[in-house]
């Protein structure tokens, strides 16, 4: 009952801005900090000629398609996120994107005077 009710928590749970839509096998890492959120997909046999990334309004999708495999994932994102500055790189059968916030959503200090 334990982990449905981690699984219920985590559902509901708004305090993430991207959420994983779909699940395969092709494990993957979401985190968040100040500058906005990185996302770490294991993409085994694949290279940046066969990967194509694309993002809407609400949905960032990676595909992924060689002679021998193909994958979709698709993340619902928030529209704090800054799309035009979206990073990828793929290194040693790891994606990294990096999806900054847009400058009016990051969080800023107050100087006391």
């Amino acid at each position: 009952m334990l982990l449905t009710q981690d699984l219920l928590n985590n559902f509901f749970d708004d305090s993430f801005a991207i959420r994983k839509m779909n699940k395969i096998n092709y494990t993957d890492d979401v985190t968040h900090d100040d500058d906005g959120a990185t996302i770490k997909l294991k993409v085994p046999g694949f290279n940046k000629k066969s990967i194509d990334i694309s993002v809407d309004s609400e949905t960032l999708t990676i595909e992924g398609k060689t002679d021998d495999d193909s994958f979709v994932k698709r993340f619902s994102i928030d529209n704090k996120f800054d799309f035009d500055s979206i990073d990828a790189i793929v290194v040693d059968g790891l994606l990294t994107l990096s999806i900054p916030y847009k400058a009016e959503v990051k969080p800023r200090k107050i100087k006391v005077n």
